[in-house]
């Protein structure tokens, strides 16, 4: 099946299973994902040929950013995606929150993913508190549930005095923090985070967490992109290994974290040779993460 907006498609919710067995109490399904791939067209220029800074030579290919990535997200549960740079991870946070279109597999979904700062269209020229009522309205939010709320944003953001300046006068952290904290404040079933909680302080990054850990036991479900393995393992409650645009491994998060530390210290110390011989121990074949998904979607 092929995707044909770029909005996931909604599905109705489930009935809450009976886990009265496992450790993590989640509620129903919120998002799956079937079989996505990614193609891009480019044009790979002649290596020893010399050309035009904007010239077309070149030959055709394609990139295959995501291959067949099948997974599974439910009520209470909080994925990170990990992986090397390249290996296709914003790339498929952006294809599960409807940003891009695959090319090819479907991506269901209860509400519309919240991609932090993509629904918000904040305005430089108006100060941070405005664009604070302007983002919180455009995710739906009430006037009423809005001056609620904006408290709440301010102090998550904690950008003193500049909360009242244009947002043209803030620096790229500012910035990602203001809009950080508005998605946060919304209150998504479904939120997605791109690298976000790296910026700041670590005071900054001690209220991110909190707020994340407070978002998740609302029920709501998260996923992250982050390369701070000490953040994926504090907040995340399932890890998705990611390489060159395919699933790697999926499952508890200590347990991935271990498995993924050792492929990146044999990628740093010894090349990419061994760091594959190391992956292959872990690969979980396309049959083992459909046994995987199965366990998740069960109902009781």
């Amino acid at each position: 099946m092929t995707s044909t907006s770029n909005s996931p498609k909604q599905a109705p919710a489930e009935k809450t299973p009976s886990t009265d067995d496992k450790p993590l109490k989640l509620g129903e399904l919120t998002l799956l994902a079937t079989d996505v791939s990614l193609d891009y067209n480019v044009r790979i220029a002649h290596e020893q040929k010399s050309r035009k800074l904007f010239g077309s030579s070149g030959e055709k290919g394609v990139v295959q950013a995501l291959k067949g990535i099948s997974l599974a997200a439910r009520k209470g549960e909080f994925i990170g995606l990990v992986g090397r740079n390249g290996s296709g991870k914003s790339t498929l946070l952006r294809v599960l929150a409807g940003v891009e279109t695959p090319t090819s597999g479907e991506v269901v979904a209860t509400s519309t993913p919240q991609l932090m700062g993509v629904k918000a269209a904040l305005m430089p020229n108006l100060t941070g508190v405005d664009n604070i009522r302007i983002g919180l309205l455009a995710m739906g939010l009430t006037p009423a549930e809005v001056d609620e709320r904006i408290p709440r944003v301010t102090e998550l953001a904690d950008i003193g005095n500049s909360i009242r300046m244009p947002m043209r006068t803030y620096s790229s952290g500012m910035n990602a923090r203001l809009r950080f904290a508005i998605s946060v404040a919304a209150d998504p079933d479904i939120l997605m985070i791109d690298e976000a909680l790296s910026t700041g302080d670590d005071a900054f990054r001690q209220r991110s967490n909190e707020a994340m850990k407070q978002l998740i036991a609302r029920s709501g479900t998260g996923f992250l992109v982050n390369h701070s393995a000490p953040a994926i393992r504090e907040l995340c409650t399932r890890v998705v290994w990611l390489d060159k645009g395919e699933i790697v491994a999926d499952g508890e998060t200590q347990q991935i974290m271990s498995e993924y530390s050792k492929f990146m210290n044999a990628l740093r110390r010894h090349g990419e040779p061994t760091a594959l011989k190391v992956k292959s121990r872990y690969n979980q074949t396309f049959y083992e993460r459909v046994q995987t998904i199965a366990g998740r979607t069960k109902t009781s």
